[in-house]
C-alpha cells in the first residue's frame, strides 16, 4: 500500500460531494491529516455539530443508535466520528452497526476509523456496508522502498530545497517514522528558510537533538534509564512536543515485543521478526534485551494505556495526556530497571 497523500485527499474532496469515510490503518502523522482534512472539510459544508463515538465492549449500541436518529441541535448538520480501536465488533453488535448504516441520515458526514482490519472482519455484512458506502482512505505505515520518494514530496509541499545526502540522513534518521520525518522537516523550515540546506545542515540539526528525541526516549524507557528518561520527558514538554509522536515511538516497539513475547519466538525467528517490524540496528539490541525486562502482563497494560493516552490527546476522553504519557514512560521505566537488577 502507497502512504498516505493529503493532496490526493483534497483533490478527492473538492471533485467529488463525499459524506461518508472509512479510515483504515493507524500511522500517527497519517491519521492526524486525514482527520484534520475531513473536519476542515466538514466546517467548510456547514456540518457545525460533532457526535464522537469509541466502541468497546461495552458500548451501548441503542444509545448510539438513539442519539443517531435525533434531530440535531437547531436541525444544524452533523459530523459522526465513530472509532473501533479494536477493529473489531462481536455478532451482535454487528447487527446494531449495519442498522445505524443502514438508517443513518443522508444530512450527516460520516467518518469511521479502524486502525487494523482481518480477513473475518471483512466478511462482516457491517464492514461490506461501510465499505460500500464509503471512500475508503488507506493510513498505512510506508514501505522503507518509499520513504525517501515520500521524503522528496514533503519537503517540496514545505518549499524545503534539501540534497540527495540530505534526505538519505533523515531516512536513516527516522527509521521510517513518518510522523518523526515530518517533525525534522518542519524544523529544517524554520531553521533554513528560503535557502539550500545541506547534508552538513541537516547533519547539525539532527545533531542538536538526539538526545532528546522520541526515539532516545524510548531507548531510556526500555533500558530503565529513569533520570534520562525524566529529563528527556521533560526537555519535549518544554519545546512543545505532541504526545503522540513519544506514544507512536513507544507503540511501535511494544507491539512487536507484545507478539513476540506470546507467540514464543525464538532464535532466529526473533530476529526476522523484529526486522519485518522495521526494528534494525541499535534499536534491535535493547529491544531483544528488554524481551526479558518485561511480562506479557505489562506489555497489554502498556498498550491499553497507550490508546487512552491516544484518545485523550485526540479530545475523545477526558485527562492530561502529557501526565498519563510521563507516568507511563517512568512505570515502564522502573519495571526495566527492577529487572535489571535481578
Amino acid at each position: 500500500m502507497a502512504a498516505f497523500d493529503s493532496e490526493a485527499l483534497h483533490k478527492e474532496l473538492q471533485k467529488n460531494q463525499l459524506s461518508k469515510f472509512l479510515l483504515l490503518g493507524d500511522e500517527a502523522l497519517s491519521r492526524k491529516e486525514a482527520f484534520d482534512i475531513l473536519r476542515q472539510f466538514a466546517k467548510e459544508h456547514s456540518y457545525l455539530e460533532k457526535l464522537t463515538f469509541t466502541i468497546d465492549r461495552y458500548f451501548k449500541w441503542d444509545q448510539c443508535a438513539s442519539s443517531l436518529s435525533a434531530q440535531g441541535l437547531f436541525s444544524q448538520k452533523r459530523i459522526i466520528e465513530i472509532v473501533i480501536p479494536s477493529g473489531k465488533i462481536n455478532a451482535e453488535s454487528g447487527e446494531s452497526f449495519y442498522e445505524i448504516l443502514q438508517n443513518f441520515s443522508q444530512d450527516d458526514l460520516l467518518i469511521v476509523h479502524l486502525p487494523q482490519t482481518d480477513r473475518e472482519t471483512k466478511q462482516q455484512k457491517w464492514f461490506k456496508e461501510l465499505e460500500k458506502k464509503s471512500c475508503t482512505i488507506r493510513l498505512d505505515e510506508i514501505k522503507p522502498g518509499e520513504l525517501l520518494s515520500w521524503l522528496k514530496k514533503r519537503a517540496l509541499l514545505l518549499s524545503i530545497n534539501l540534497d540527495e545526502e540530505g534526505i538519505q540522513l533523515i531516512s536513516q534518521f527516522v527509521h521510517g517514522n513518518m510522523l518523526a520525518a515530518d517533525q525534522e522537516l518542519n524544523k529544517l523550515a524554520l531553521l533554513f528558510p528560503n535557502q539550500s540546506i545541506s547534508f552538513d545542515k541537516v547533519s547539525q540539526s539532527i545533531s542538536n537533538v538526539s538526545r532528546y528525541d522520541t526515539f532516545e526516549l524510548t531507548e531510556y524507557v526500555l533500558n530503565g534509564d529513569q533520570i534520562k528518561t525524566l529529563s528527556t520527558l521533560n526537555f519535549l514538554k518544554e519545546e512543545g512536543q505532541n504526545p503522540i509522536s513519544i506514544t507512536s515511538s513507544l507503540s511501535w516497539v511494544l507491539k512487536p515485543m507484545l507478539e513476540i513475547k506470546e507467540l514464543d519466538f525464538r532464535g532466529q525467528s526473533l530476529e526476522n521478526y523484529l526486522t519485518k517490524s522495521r526494528i534494525f540496528g541499535d534499536k534491535l539490541t535493547y529491544v531483544k534485551k528488554a524481551l526479558s525486562f518485561f511480562s506479557v502482563k505489562h506489555l497489554r497494560a502498556a498498550i491499553q494505556k497507550l490508546s487512552e493516552i491516544d484518545k485523550i490527546s485526540k479530545g475523545v476522553s477526558p485527562g492530561d495526556a502529557w501526565l498519563e504519557t510521563g507516568r507511563l514512560c517512568l512505570g515502564l521505566a522502573k519495571i526495566a530497571s527492577r529487572s535489571r537488577k535481578i
